[in-house]
């Protein structure tokens, strides 16, 4: 098996849970009534299976939802907040899912997180700080974005122990860490909430999500993974998803130059599986035959979710039906929550949008008619053009919106209501196509949290990419940085030589048009093409693994990055590693882990003259030596016990 909690781990989470989620203890959370804290005092907990409910004299009602998660040393929880009176309810202000002292923290004390997306080259780049510098820490979203600035979750370690934490939320959420003597204090939830209730009104709070770990961190981060594939990752059909290998291609090209694209790779027996339409494809602009993301009016279009008919005078059903007759799924392009001015809602719903904020409005998911009228658009568009895998963006923070839309009582509400909207409306769609894929982008990656990748997959894990030529350094680091925490997502490849699609090797494969579409065309040639693809799937189940980096994280061009992706389950893994441009180094070492000490493994380098050679689990745990000539270079080396 892939990491396993031990006995002692388990026995602490159910400590936990026990000392934390009982009628005489009250769970770890926190609220206030007219700026009061709330006691334990001023209601009555009674608890009902996995449900804890707390009622206050006042008719409110604070239902709290634990789950358990079979295997793993976790403790997870859902708080709901209801008022049941006839009259609204009293101020609730810091309404926070977490709030408790972490007892036992002992000695040095480090708090590991990643940063999140923000179209730079270090985007999810691994962090960490101890508290003999900082006795408070924050970690904290921006933009009304939940993995802008940071990635919502964090891995506290003391000693050979652990705690990990995520965040089930997809607007703004804050962390603070409070160092005591001998613990820590972890506060958590939106960081705006000051709101009364209505008659009858019920609002969910994040969603929280504890792991538990002791020995090594990195076994903590493989529990994780391990977690999040069993629990939090969407089984289309009822099956794990498989990130998918797919063709992205710009929006405002026409239908038959689409068709005509997606024909290459059947012609040339290229494995891919998904055509993808990105931004582009929509409204009533003129149709421009040189259009690019960075020449176009794409984004003055949002809003009119109909097919341009310049470029797809039939819609976009004749280019689904071919990619079917192919054999392909459809990825489509949409970015429902923004709206720009003079477009078809501003003209004939301007109820349903909030705003403006300069020349956009936000969709408001958190009306219900709004909302539903948004999913039947929606699920029309995927079932006229027989779309696979909708593929959602936001292109902008939605903060701005949220907060001029409050009433000073009521601060806080429209966040929860759209967030709350969200989920149901990717619920819906989920519920009516069976088998379709959701691929969450957010300007590239700035949503991602416990909710959204338990519907959705990130395919588009960074904006950083969009740039033509970009340096592949960025993708290496975001393997690095996001597997920690993710198990799946999407590595993009724009540059047809083996450096820059090894950097990307990821779960699911993202190729840009760019690579087989330069002077002169087909730039790369089928061969290469072919070999590369047979190269991800040949490996592609490793990734659901375990993952280690073998060394530092680094973005510089005179370093190496590595890293071991490790099924103990299948016995087999892959070392994947790349020498950088600028490094001196023609060889380094690394130790593998999670191997048999006495058993036997076949080593096979991919590629051209590939040697194979046998080692001892022993031997390769002691150092493995790679060695790679070329500045920059690369090497994949799979192992399979014998």
């Amino acid at each position: 098996m892939c990491a396993m909690a031990i006995p002692a781990e388990l026995t602490t989470a159910s400590e936990w849970f026990q000392e934390h989620f009982t009628p005489a203890a009250p769970p770890p959370l926190s609220l206030k009534f007219d700026g009061e804290p709330a006691s334990r005092a001023d209601g009555a907990w009674s608890r009902t299976g996995d449900v804890f409910t707390w009622t206050h004299p006042s008719g409110l009602v604070l239902t709290v939802e634990t789950r358990a998660l079979e295997g793993f040393p976790s403790v997870e929880w859902l708080v709901h907040v209801e008022n049941t009176a006839s009259e609204p309810s009293p101020v609730l202000s810091e309404l926070l899912p977490l709030d408790c002292d972490f007892t036992g923290v002992t000695g040095h004390c480090v708090l590991h997180w990643a940063k999140g997306s923000d179209c730079q080259i270090d985007d999810f780049a691994p962090c960490q700080a101890a508290f003999y510098n900082h006795p408070t820490l924050t970690l904290q979203s921006t933009g009304g974005r939940s993995s802008q600035e940071a990635l919502p979750f964090f891995n506290l370690q003391w000693g050979e122990q652990g705690l990990i934490g995520a965040v089930g939320w997809s607007g703004s959420w804050k962390l603070d860490f409070l160092r005591g003597k001998d613990s820590v204090r972890i506060r958590g939830g939106m960081p705006r909430t000051n709101l009364r209730l209505n008659p009858g009104e019920r609002i969910r709070l994040p969603r929280m999500l504890l792991l538990f770990w002791q020995g090594e961190r990195l076994h903590g981060h493989n529990l994780l993974r391990q977690l999040i594939l069993q629990y939090h990752t969407p089984r289309p059909q009822g099956q794990l998803l498989q990130a998918p290998v797919c063709n992205a291609v710009w929006g405002e090209n026409t239908a038959e130059q689409q068709i005509a694209k997606a024909r290459w790779w059947v012609d040339n027996d290229l494995p891919l599986e998904y055509f993808w339409i990105d931004a582009g494809w929509y409204g009533d602009g003129r149709f421009n035959e040189a259009s690019t993301v960075f020449n176009s009016e794409w984004g003055q279009h949002v809003g009119n979710w109909w097919p341009n008919k310049g470029p797809y005078p039939n819609g976009l059903k004749p280019v689904g039906d071919a990619l079917r007759e192919m054999g392909l799924g459809f990825v489509l392009w949409v970015e429902p929550e923004r709206v720009f001015k003079d477009t078809y809602f501003t003209r004939e719903h301007p109820e349903w949008l909030l705003g403006p904020v300069g020349n956009n409005y936000l969709f408001n998911l958190g009306l219900p008619e709004a909302r539903q009228a948004m999913t039947d658009l929606l699920s029309s568009l995927i079932s006229e053009a027989g779309v696979t895998c909708y593929r959602q963006d936001f292109n902008m923070a939605a903060t701005p919106f949220w907060e001029a839309a409050d009433a000073p009582d009521r601060v806080g509400m429209s966040e929860i209501r759209h967030i709350e909207g969200l989920y149901q409306m990717w619920d819906d769609l989920l519920a009516r196509h069976e088998g379709l894929i959701i691929d969450n982008c957010s300007s590239g990656g700035r949503r991602i949290d416990l909710e959204t990748i338990s519907r959705s997959i990130p395919l588009w894990r960074s904006d950083y990419q969009c740039f033509p030529g970009f340096d592949p350094v960025g993708m290496q680091g975001q393997t690095h940085g996001l597997s920690l925490w993710v198990p799946l997502s999407g590595g993009c490849c724009d540059d047809p030589d083996e450096y820059s699609f090894t950097s990307a090797l990821s779960p699911a494969m993202i190729l840009t048009t760019n690579i087989f579409e330069r002077d002169p065309v087909d730039f790369a040639p089928p061969d290469w093409l072919r070999d590369m693809m047979h190269r991800h799937r040949r490996i592609r189940s490793c990734f659901y693994g375990d993952f280690y980096p073998l060394v530092g994280f680094s973005l510089d061009n005179e370093d190496w990055a590595a890293w071991q992706f490790d099924r103990p389950d299948l016995g087999e893994g892959v070392v994947i590693a790349l020498r950088r441009p600028q490094s001196s180094l023609s060889a380094i070492t690394v130790q593998l882990h999670g191997l048999e000490a006495q058993a036997r493994y076949e080593l096979q380098e991919l590629g051209d003259g590939g040697g194979v050679m046998q080692v001892s689990g022993a031997d390769l745990a002691s150092g493995l030596n790679i060695e790679i000539s070329e500045r920059p270079g690369q090497t994949v080396i799979t192992y399979r016990r014998l």
